[in-house]
C-alpha cells in the first residue's frame, strides 16, 4: 500500500467490551475499504507480560505504544484507518482496575482524535481466550463506553448484528456519515 499524507486519512475507532468482534470488524472494514487497521497493542503486550498482574504503569506503556502504532499505520492507510481500540479503552481499564487515570491518558484523550466512533454491541457470543476476563461485565462496559463518548461530546454509533450483517451495518453507518 502506498504511503498517504496523514492529514487526509480519516480515522475510525471501534470500541466495546471484550469479545464483541472489534478486531474482526476492523479487519473486515479494512479489507472492504482496501486499507489497513491498527491492531490493539495490549494483546501483543499481554502475550509477553502477565495479564493477571499488571500495574498502572503497564497501562501507560500500552497507551504510548498504541499511539505510536496509530502514527505508523496512518502513513500506510488508504483514505481510512480503522483503529481496534483507543486510549478511552485504556482509561476504562485504569479506572476499573486501579480506580485512577494516569496523567498521560488525561492529557492525551481528545474529542478530535477520530472522525468516527463505533461501539460494538454485545450481541456477539462470548469467545474464550487467555486475555479475556470480563464476560459478566460486558453490559456494564458497553454502557461505560457510551458514557465516555458522551463525556467527550462526540457522536458515536452502535454496530449491531452478526457476521456479514454486522459488517454491512458498519459500512452503512460509515457511508451515511460521508466518511
Amino acid at each position: 500500500m502506498e504511503e498517504t499524507n496523514s492529514n487526509t486519512v480519516k480515522k475510525i475507532v471501534v470500541l466495546g467490551a471484550e469479545s464483541t468482534g472489534k478486531s474482526t470488524l476492523c479487519e473486515s472494514l479494512a479489507q472492504h475499504y482496501q486499507t489497513v487497521f491498527v491492531p490493539e497493542y495490549a494483546r501483543t503486550y499481554f502475550n509477553i507480560h502477565d495479564i493477571n498482574h499488571y500495574s498502572i504503569k503497564d497501562l501507560e506503556t500500552i497507551a504510548k505504544a498504541q499511539i505510536e502504532l496509530e502514527e505508523d499505520y496512518v502513513k500506510k492507510a488508504n483514505k481510512l484507518l480503522f483503529c481496534d481500540t483507543s486510549l478511552i479503552t485504556i482509561k476504562i481499564w485504569a479506572i476499573h482496575r486501579f480506580n485512577q487515570i494516569p496523567e498521560f491518558l488525561k492529557n492525551n484523550i481528545k474529542s478530535t482524535d477520530y472522525h468516527m466512533y463505533l461501539i460494538t454491541n454485545n450481541d456477539v457470543p462470548w469467545l474464550v481466550d487467555n486475555q479475556r476476563k470480563n464476560e459478566v461485565s460486558r453490559d456494564h462496559l458497553f454502557k461505560w463506553n457510551q458514557y465516555e463518548m458522551q463525556k467527550l461530546g462526540v457522536n458515536y454509533h452502535i454496530v449491531k448484528g452478526l457476521g456479514k450483517n454486522r459488517l454491512q451495518y458498519a459500512i452503512d453507518l460509515i457511508e451515511k456519515q460521508g466518511i
